[in-house]
C-alpha cells in the first residue's frame, strides 16, 4: 500500500459529534469515532529514513523503535504523507509516517503458472497526530496488513489483473507524544489503493473515551 513514492492520505471527521482532541467538559464518556482518510505521500527525507529504510526520528517510538527490526535490510521504505482534514472540531494532521515492511509476507509459496505473478501481503506501521482548532493535540498509530487484490481473472486472462491493494488493520491513540488532554482510544481500519493512480482511501472506526 505504501510502496508507492506517491500516495494518497487526508482525514475527513464523518462523525461529526466527536473531536478526538477536543474535550466535552462533562467528564470522561465514550463515543463512537469515523474517519476516512485520503491525501498524497512521498518518500521520506534522509533524517527520517534509518539504515534499513524505515521511518526514524518521528518522536513516536512505535515508529522510531523499529530500528534494528526490519524482516531483511533493504525491505522496509518510510514514506511521509501530506494531509489534509475537515469536519467537526479537527483542522489539522501532521508528522505522519508510515513504514512498509515488505518482507513480512505470509505469501511463501512460488506463485502457480499461470496465475498471478505477485500474490502477496505485507506489514504496514504508521503514526499521525491531528489537532483541533484551539490547537490541543492527539497522536494515532496503527498496524495493518496490505496485499494485492485480483480483479478480472478469467480462461481468457488467468493472470487477472492486480491494480489495487487493500489493507486492513487497529489503531489506537498513542502515548507518545502524549495527548494534550487526557483521552484514549483504539479501533480498526479498512481501505484501497489504486496501483496506477496512487489514490487510495483509509475509513478508520473505533472508540474515543475523553
Amino acid at each position: 500500500m505504501y510502496k508507492s513514492i506517491v500516495m494518497s492520505f487526508a482525514a475527513i471527521l464523518l462523525c461529526a459529534s466527536v473531536a478526538l482532541a477536543h474535550g466535552s467538559g462533562s467528564g470522561p464518556a465514550t463515543k463512537s469515532v469515523k474517519l476516512t482518510i485520503k491525501g498524497t505521500g512521498a518518500t521520506a527525507p534522509g533524517g527520517n529514513t534509518g539504515p534499513d529504510g524505515q521511518c526514524v526520528n518521528t518522536g513516536d517510538p512505535w515508529l522510531d523503535d523499529y530500528t534494528g527490526t526490519c524482516s531483511v535490510p533493504g525491505n522496509c521504505s518510510c514514506t511521509e504523507v501530506s494531509a489534509t482534514i475537515s469536519g467537526s472540531n479537527l483542522k489539522t494532521v501532521s508528522n505522519f509516517y508510515i513504514t512498509d515492511d515488505e518482507g513480512v509476507d505470509p505469501v511463501t509459496v512460488t506463485p502457480v503458472s499461470p496465475g498471478p505473478a505477485n500474490p502477496s501481503c505485507h506489514l504496514n506501521l504508521g503514526a499521525f497526530a491531528v489537532s483541533d482548532s484551539s490547537g490541543n493535540s492527539t497522536t494515532l498509530n496503527f498496524v495493518g496488513v496490505t496485499c494485492e487484490k485480483l480483479t478480472g481473472f478469467s480462461s481468457k486472462n488467468p493472470s487477472g489483473n492486480e491494480t489495487e491493494e487493500t489493507t486492513s488493520g487497529g489503531w489506537g491513540i498513542s502515548s507518545t507524544p502524549a495527548p494534550t488532554k487526557t483521552i484514549s482510544g483504539w479501533g480498526t481500519f479498512t481501505g484501497t489503493v489504486n496501483d496506477n493512480t496512487h489514490a487510495a482511501s483509509l475509513t478508520l472506526n473505533g472508540w474515543v473515551t475523553q
